[in-house]
């Protein structure tokens, strides 16, 4: 009569260690894969996006402003003017962000919530200045930062919900709404507004995949970038407002 071997207590934590030992080589690889993905998904979603940009800013010879006046109801922002080039509501919300960004309700569908993409409205389109760039305005388009991931404005107090759909440069600029201090962003100065953390009330572009943030660019184009070189345009290590400004200039503010 045959009997059955079995597996004894060193071969069953041999065989254990093994599967650790791979799950913990292919874990990571997997987390890298995903974000990959999601990379690879929001530069898509972006350069229809900007692609929308450039068709909006030749149809109406003006980049669309970032929000029309807060006593307008209902309220249309940037999003709003591009939905009907796009026609998916999906697009301007970005693959990873965390649900807390998405806040601002579209016009056509309040119960459609978007945010986590920033526009450059320091730049193409501020109505609190107010102006809207023209096509002439820009001359470097192929180099000027129209959208980008966002994690919005760094605030102290945990709100989440103000500066989720725009993007500020590193440095104030002379165009912009708040164009004084160093610090200052979409929500204000930092001793003045709730947000006072290390990169002030700045609405920052978000390294969201990878460490890198995905951009589109007023003509159309798309790629993911560190934010480092979004802020140095001629790689000099001093932040500027190069890949900002429409001139693809250092000295541009």
């Amino acid at each position: 009569m045959r009997t059955r071997s079995a597996f004894t207590l060193i071969e069953l934590l041999v065989v254990i260690a093994i599967i650790a030992i791979l799950a913990a080589i292919l874990f990571p690889v997997f987390a890298q894969a995903r974000a990959k993905a999601r990379q690879a998904s929001s530069i898509s979603s972006l350069k229809q996006l900007g692609l929308a940009v450039s068709m909006y800013a030749q149809d109406w010879e003006a980049y669309p402003l970032h929000s029309s006046p807060s006593s307008q109801s209902p309220r249309t922002r940037w999003a709003d003017y591009l939905f009907p080039y796009v026609k998916n509501e999906q697009l301007f919300r970005a693959p990873g962000a965390p649900d807390s960004l998405h806040r601002k309700p579209f016009a056509h569908n309040p119960l459609a919530l978007y945010g986590s993409y920033g526009y450059n409205y320091q730049y193409l389109g501020n109505s609190r200045h107010p102006f809207a760039a023209t096509d002439a305005e820009i001359e470097r388009p192929a180099e000027t930062i129209a959208l980008t991931d966002t994690e919005g404005c760094s605030f102290d107090k945990g709100v989440r919900n103000v500066g989720n759909y725009v993007i500020d440069p590193p440095l104030p600029s002379l165009r912009g709404s708040r164009p004084t201090t160093p610090g200052e962003g979409f929500y204000g100065a930092p001793g003045t507004a709730e947000c006072g953390g290390l990169l002030g009330c700045r609405a920052v572009p978000a390294e969201r995949h990878s460490e890198m943030v995905t951009v589109a660019f007023a003509d159309g184009h798309s790629k993911a970038m560190k934010r480092r070189q979004m802020d140095d345009v001629n790689r000099d290590g001093v932040p500027d407002n190069g890949f900002w400004s429409g001139k693809a200039d250092h000295t541009q503010r």
